[in-house]
């Protein structure tokens, strides 16, 4: 807060002088001419020092800055991608399943949000949201929070995701759970509880795999589980299978890549670094922080 009133103030500042500059510029010669230039540069650099305060996070920093720089325009499309993920951690390992959509990856238990049909009509009336056309569209993909709008609406678009709307919320983020967990028999449980970790955003960037402009957002929770689930867990280690993996921070970070052995194929997805207990401290403290939730399988 000490900062943004700084921040404000010298944002005053420099408009007030500013303004005598340019009383002072008008009395030489050909004055008005230069003041009225020297106006409009002024009330340029004080727009931006005012957007400059209050763009504090940095996915709108990255926005503004490649407007400015005439990367992109109000009528860009941007990609979103938002989803939440799972952090089981079984001893100093984690627990990963492979990803479903051909990339042989292992990646953490999660997956992206979902909306009801009403929520995607109003989508479409607010903010002209189209499908994502970068994922083909199935059964299994349908109403995914993966989509693409005009830049001009990204603000208010993510303004609104944390409301309560027609949607997956972060106090029941069973369904992922129980499709890549309890349907594929991995474990049989009916009941969970986690605690929501934070909020992982990255900047809007030009994605290389989709060729577009992009933002993703991952909400992580830790699965808190009794004292039978962990022994459920820990019946895993000494059970191989490709449905899931075991790996350890060190494995996540290098992807699965070791040098040592040979294995240089990355096997573990990018993403899934976002999960590390390591990493908690660079997670968004979003509303509701460390709450704990309990939900039916």
């Amino acid at each position: 807060m000490k900062i943004i009133k700084s921040a404000i103030i010298f944002v005053i500042s420099l408009s007030f002088i500013a303004t005598i500059v340019i009383f002072d510029i008008k009395s030489w010669p050909a004055g008005s001419s230069i003041a009225g230039l020297f106006l409009g540069v002024s009330l340029q650099a004080l727009f931006h020092s005012i957007q400059d305060v209050f763009d504090t996070t940095d996915w709108k920093m990255s926005q503004r800055k490649l407007k400015r720089g005439g990367f992109i325009t109000d009528n860009t499309i941007i990609r979103i991608s938002f989803a939440y993920l799972y952090r089981i951690k079984i001893g100093d390992k984690y627990l990963l399943v492979k990803n479903e959509r051909g990339t042989g990856k292992y990646q953490p238990v999660g997956g992206v949000y979902k909306f009801e049909e009403d929520e995607k009509t109003e989508l479409k009336n607010r903010f002209q949201v189209k499908d994502d056309n970068k994922i083909s569209i199935d059964e299994s993909s349908h109403n995914d929070y993966r989509l693409r709008m005009e830049n001009r609406y990204l603000r208010k678009f993510i303004s609104r995701f944390d409301k309560k709307v027609s949607r997956e919320n972060i106090d029941n983020l069973s369904r992922e759970f129980r499709e890549e967990l309890i349907e594929k028999n991995i474990i049989s449980w009916n009941e969970i509880s986690y605690r929501f970790c934070g909020r992982h955003m990255t900047s809007l960037h030009f994605g290389e795999h989709f060729q577009i402009y992009e933002i993703l957002l991952a909400d992580v929770v830790e699965l808190l589980p009794t004292l039978e689930q962990t022994e459920d867990l820990k019946m895993l280690l000494n059970k191989p299978s490709d449905k899931y993996r075991l790996a350890t921070a060190e494995e996540i970070t290098s992807l699965g890549v070791n040098t040592t052995t040979g294995q240089l194929r990355e096997e573990i997805a990018d993403h899934t670094r976002k999960i590390l207990q390591e990493n908690e401290g660079e997670l968004i403290k979003t509303l509701g922080i460390g709450k704990t939730y309990t939900v039916n399988i």
